[in-house]
């Protein structure tokens, strides 16, 4: 079927990632279609996406994304600032396995500084035994909001600590090892206009909630199908990108995904019009105005 009758038909563009022509990432993939998608400048491309799955193949801690933290401090010794970096090895972690690997980081056992968890509250505290009082969570601190910082609470490098712990400081916001809500599935290259919460176009063709454990599949079943106009009269390249519920790549770790984009075509009304206004015979033209 087409959109408005126009004479092109619908095509649907089945897509798997692991058959991508370019591959960025594990879940950026760029595929070149060797057919020329091609429309008349009176016609709208329209593409929706039909059905997408996805293993939950990824990770709550990922390398590079979310596994960094940096403390900052001010001391007689560094009074410019001391920084300690650390880095969480990825994976998925329960709150037993989080709190032993965060106990071992250097940055934390250098700085006297234990990490215990209340149930009761499903938060961190922080309790002093070393020599330091007062420190910060540097901007540097990738993984935030799995500890459970407001990220208001992060400083830029250089700037004096904020918490002081000469009593021991729970962290104000819960731990959310729950991994991500949802991912974002972005076609790049062709022009779609939603919008996202910043009111930026990014070119976000569908949001899909991620309401499965961990080794399961993710699957888009809409309930109804939605289609979005391109700023293109021509396709050959399909570039797709799959995020996190913050816009954060995630690495599949080998998975494969797979979706259908479905294209339709729609008449550009005023540019129809004229268009045929243009190609009738004068007189005829004549004789409609006469009739108004």
């Amino acid at each position: 079927m087409s959109k408005e009758d126009t004479a092109n038909e619908s095509i649907s563009i089945y897509l798997k990632s692991d058959e991508a022509e370019l591959d960025l990432s594990t879940t950026h993939k760029k595929f070149f279609l060797s057919e020329l998608i091609a429309v008349n400048p009176d016609t709208n491309i329209l593409i929706g996406l039909t059905d997408f799955e996805c293993p939950y193949t990824f990770y709550t801690i990922r390398q590079g994304i979310n596994d960094q933290i940096t403390l900052g401090f001010n001391t007689l010794a560094y009074p410019s600032g001391e920084f300690r970096t650390s880095i969480i090895p990825e994976g998925n972690y329960d709150i037993d396995e989080f709190l032993t690997m965060l106990n071992a980081l250097n940055c934390f056992i250098a700085s006297g500084i234990i990490i215990t968890f209340s149930k009761r509250t499903n938060k961190l505290t922080l309790t002093r035994s070393g020599a330091y009082n007062k420190f910060a969570f540097t901007v540097s601190t990738s993984c935030y909001t799995e500890l459970g910082i407001p990220k208001t609470l992060l400083i830029n490098l250089g700037i004096s600590g904020t918490l002081n712990l000469t009593a021991p400081y729970t962290l104000n916001n819960t731990i959310n090892l729950a991994g991500t809500s949802c991912i974002y599935i972005r076609v790049n290259n062709l022009g779609i206009k939603n919008l996202n919460s910043k009111g930026d176009s990014d070119g976000t063709i569908c949001k899909v909630i991620a309401d499965v454990l961990p080794n399961e599949y993710i699957y888009y079943r809409p309930a109804e199908y939605f289609y979005f106009m391109t700023s293109r009269s021509q396709i050959r390249e399909i570039d797709i990108e799959i995020l996190d519920d913050q816009y954060r790549p995630i690495n599949l770790q080998g998975g494969v995904f797979s979706l259908t984009l479905s294209l339709h075509f729609a008449y550009k009304i005023r540019q129809r019009f004229m268009r045929g206004y243009y190609l009738k015979d004068p007189e005829i033209v004549e004789g409609e105005r006469e009739t108004l």
